[in-house]
């Protein structure tokens, strides 16, 4: 719980004074996953719940500009190359995530103008996820598998542990972090524990990165977060011929849902997944159930 008060801390540290102070007399920020700055409306807080707005008063644009600057320590140019993508990495693994104008040059983001909302994702740590994983797994070598749920239900979270269960276990894991928020990389130390066995490359596509990683690190276990594009397909196919296993995130409910998308219809094709992590939620709640491909016939 310490840590978790501790991760929201660290990461409300780019918001304006006011704000700031603001957020640190919040109830229960060990709860809070996401904060939500909308132009013109107040500022809203996310839990496992749901979305709360919170009785203070409205965001303004100049408030989301100084908070972009600041989350950019006041240099936001050194940040184009992840702001065209719509989000900026902060120390610790939190990310910024922003909506407004996008300014486009021959079909190319080059950025986003006229800020209208920004949301700041704070990254936990769950270390209760270990027992979870070693009841899966048991004392087996690293096996390929598929995280799957909607959007903001711990896919990440999970991956993350997934690679530190093995790697403290001394199989040696490498991470694709296209984001830079699994890792999350600070003078190349790990602002997230990954383990003691674990390369990290960061900053580049999946592809680019999965081909870096199996040269030159050799893992046992290669984590992808979130399968989006048919390159990103095209690293899972990579790693499986390699006899790597991939742990790899995906947006879908479940595999029905997986099922119904054309990418990820050819990621199920290759043969290289032969289970799943399905993360529901309940009450409130995340639960966590494992199906393997022979019990659904994929």
């Amino acid at each position: 719980m310490d840590k978790r008060k501790a991760a929201f801390r660290q990461a409300i540290s780019c918001l304006p004074p006011i704000r700031r102070a603001q957020m640190e007399r919040l109830d229960r920020p060990e709860d809070i996953e996401e904060l939500r700055f909308r132009a013109g409306q107040p500022p809203a807080a996310k839990t496992a719940v749901g979305e709360r707005p919170l009785p203070l008063e409205a965001v303004t644009s100049a408030e989301l500009r100084e908070m972009l600057s600041r989350a950019a320590q006041y240099s936001v140019h050194s940040y184009t190359d992840s702001l065209r993508h719509g989000f900026l990495t902060l120390s610790g693994g939190h990310r910024l995530g922003i909506c407004g104008t996008a300014a486009e040059e021959d079909g190319r983001v080059l950025g986003v103008r006229g800020l209208s909302s920004i949301n700041l994702r704070i990254a936990h740590q769950a270390e209760d996820l270990q027992a979870q994983i070693a009841r899966w797994i048991g004392t087996d070598e690293p096996q390929s598998a598929l995280l799957l749920s909607p959007p903001g239900y711990g896919k990440t979270t999970l991956l993350r542990e997934w690679v530190r269960y093995f790697s403290d276990r001394g199989f040696t894991a490498a991470i694709a972090d296209e984001r830079s928020e699994i890792a999350a990389l600070a003078d190349g130390v790990p602002q997230l524990a990954v383990g003691r066995c674990t390369d990290v490359m960061e900053g580049c596509s999946k592809w680019q990165a999965a081909v870096m990683l199996l040269k030159t690190m050799s893992p046992a276990l290669l984590a992808l977060d979130e399968i989006t594009a048919p390159e990103d397909a095209k690293a899972v196919s990579l790693c499986t011929h390699c006899g790597t296993a991939v742990i790899a995130c995906a947006h879908a409910a479940g595999l029905d849902d997986l099922r119904q998308r054309p990418i990820y219809r050819e990621l199920l094709a290759l043969g290289a997944f032969h289970q799943a992590v399905i993360i529901e939620k309940r009450d409130g709640q995340r639960v966590y159930r494992m199906e393997r491909w022979e019990e659904t016939k994929c």
